[in-house]
């Protein structure tokens, strides 16, 4: 019986981890295109 509960709550630990990871994709979105902008700035700088 308590192999099961804390199957279960490892399911549901995952499940919420995998939700809050999932809610930093638009902050990770805007650091990346970020970054790129800057890095093309300075390519085009050093040209």
């Amino acid at each position: 019986m308590k192999q099961i509960i804390v199957m279960i709550s490892m399911i549901i630990l995952g499940i919420a981890i995998a939700g809050a990871i999932g809610s930093f994709e638009d902050t990770a979105n805007t650091i990346s295109q970020t970054t790129n902008q800057r890095i093309v700035s300075l390519s085009s700088d050093w040209q």
